[in-house]
């Protein structure tokens, strides 16, 4: 594959996404400002930012000549060999991380081909396209095309055919999503374009009706070409459902399509003329989840607190964290279950649900209370340890915690592990996504023992522990905090974690979802090890004493204030197994 020399793709494309280095100080570049996403700071080639790394290692690019023959288009990278390549018609930007499809021209395109082919009526087995898109300069570009020429295509499910040959192709994809200039006197809208049966057109006995009754639009709602929009395009047992901007628009049965192999597309396709079509993408990504039928967790073993106030959930109790708690505690509290959506309608967003064998943890940085102790909001679980015969759910006792040689139940070893994925997290300016996915706390400790944090796709997970603590609660002067490091996962990729106490000290790993990739460290109580920095630290054996009880928390617990600034900046992570196993 021959790739184009860097230096002058730099030249031409810094002038082309809308201004030069000499503007790097105007209030118009904050890479944070969705109002200017078309603004540059210099470009890369997208294989260098690790958000896109995944779906990039299993895709091709298909692109046009925009001045070859009308339709024409090339195989420029194959079998996800972008390592290092940049083109006029597909970049990303350096600080803004915005990947970038740019064409010229009618049916010409810059689009990335998912590589793997699917059954869409596979059993057990979701697969998702998400895009967060922005078309700043649309509107220009197609200023001098005649009026039934006036959209572009940026996400697509084509197929290819009945087998990986390629025999009974029908050139015509099962769904566009579309910006459309105008249609029916609707103006500026996104649009999903849907075949409704399997017929090629191009080959049937009188086309015309053909094409005329085999495609459905529907409305995807008005676009805010300035922003950023949020498309999730899902296959599952032959259905495909679109949301956009976290809502249903369509859930439809598609049947008629399963005897054909099908794949995701991203990019730019136009179907304008006289103009050229720039697409940015804050985020681009391809999941598949394995849906087993049963869930990989216990719900009555945890109860869970949420951003909201007790006030604003319960209309009274004060400012502190709401909770729900399981149905065997016989509470007052709001009941927790895996059929529960813990959804607040004045921001529009769900806590806690479960969907397709997941639970989803949610919270909007713009909104929300913390708990004691803490400046942070969360939506987290916290274990209700059975430690006798009829426990209660108070967390005022100690019969909601363990011990590390638990007597009372003849435990010694005591391990939280996860399966999980973050699939969205915060893009504000100079503040990493930091949240925390896992922990061991004391009871009535505010030094967490452990802290298993995500700071971002490109930053290995990070386990911060408190060397030393004071009981009863107490702030501790003397405490050093130092952290390790584990494996490195963007969003979209499922992997795992494990957290062990014993009587030996703690141990602490990542895996990938098949249980590869193991980065671990096993760290002794009242011994030296060495941090992340190089330097030598201990876990003081005071942790150890046996009047110190621990419980698990999981979920997400973001590591910075919320504050109004932030609506809509929302974190969305999601586990498919939760389990703490005492043996």
């Amino acid at each position: 594959m021959n790739k184009p020399i860097f230096v002058v793709v730099l030249a031409s494309l810094t002038y082309g996404c809308g201004g030069s280095s000499s503007n790097s100080s105007s209030d118009s570049n904050d890479p944070s400002d969705n109002s200017n996403p078309g603004t540059s700071y210099g470009v890369v080639a997208p294989y260098d930012i690790a958000k896109y790394q995944n779906i990039l290692s299993s895709s091709d690019l298909q692109v046009s000549d925009p001045n070859g023959e009308e339709g024409n288009k090339t195989s420029e990278v194959k079998d996800g060999d972008f390592d290092g390549y940049i083109s006029d018609y597909f970049y990303a930007d350096e600080e803004t991380e915005n990947l970038i499809f740019k064409m010229a021209n009618y049916k010409m395109r810059s689009e990335v081909r998912e590589g793997g082919n699917f059954d869409v009526n596979e059993s057990g087995v979701r697969r998702s396209l998400y895009a967060e898109i922005s078309l700043p300069d649309i509107e220009n570009s197609m200023a001098s095309s005649p009026a039934d020429h006036d959209e572009v295509t940026l996400l697509q499910i084509h197929n290819k055919g009945t087998d990986e040959s390629g025999t009974g192709y029908i050139p015509h994809p099962l769904l566009r999503v579309v910006w459309e200039q105008e249609r029916d006197g609707i103006t500026g809208h996104y649009w999903a374009v849907m075949k409704n049966n399997a017929i090629d057109c191009s080959s049937a006995s009188d086309s015309s009706i053909c094409y005329a009754t085999s495609y459905e639009r529907y409305d995807l709602g008005e676009a805010d070409l300035d922003s950023f929009t949020k498309f999730d395009l899902s296959i599952y047992q032959n259905t495909l459902a679109i949301k956009v901007n976290d809502e249903v628009k369509v859930n439809q049965d598609i049947a008629y399509w399963e005897h054909l192999l099908s794949y995701f597309k991203a990019g730019i396709y136009n179907q304008f003329e006289n103009g050229e079509a720039t697409a940015y993408f804050r985020a681009l990504r391809y999941t598949t989840t394995q849906i087993n039928g049963s869930n990989d967790w216990d719900i009555s073993d945890w109860k869970l607190t949420i951003p909201a106030s007790k006030d604003t959930w319960y209309g009274s109790g004060g400012d502190s964290a709401a909770e729900l708690e399981p149905e065997r505690c016989e509470s007052s509290k709001d009941l927790l279950a895996d059929d529960r959506d813990v959804y607040h309608s004045d921001i529009n967003l769900s806590y806690f649900n479960t969907d397709e064998g997941r639970m989803h943890f949610r919270t909007d940085m713009g909104y929300g209370t913390s708990t004691q102790n803490s400046s942070y909001i969360r939506s987290e679980l916290r274990e209700l340890y059975q430690s006798n015969t009829q426990p209660d759910c108070s967390t005022s006792d100690e019969d909601t915690s363990w011990y590390l040689n638990d007597t009372r139940t003849n435990k010694t070893s005591h391990e939280l592990t996860a399966t999980l994925r973050i699939e969205d997290y915060p893009n504000i300016n100079n503040q990493d996504p930091k949240v925390v996915l896992g922990q061991i706390h004391g009871w009535k400790i505010n030094q967490a023992l452990v802290k298993l944090l995500w700071e971002g796709e490109d930053k290995p997970v990070r386990v911060i522990l408190n060397s030393d603590f004071e009981r009863n609660n107490q702030d501790c002067s003397g405490c050093e905090p130092f952290s390790v490091e584990l494996g490195t996962y963007t969003a979209s990729e499922e992997w795992r974690y494990t957290i062990r106490a014993d009587e030996d000290g703690v141990y602490l790993a990542t895996h990938d979802s098949d249980g590869t990739n193991t980065v671990s460290h096993l760290i002794p109580w009242g011994e030296d090890y060495q941090d992340k920095d190089g330097d030598t630290v201990s876990l003081a054996s005071d942790w150890t004493s046996t009047d110190i009880a621990f419980y698990f928390k999981a979920g997400i617990y973001p590591q910075f204030k919320p504050d109004s600034d932030y609506v809509g900046e929302v974190f969305d992570v999601s586990f498919s197994s939760l389990r703490a196993v005492h043996f």
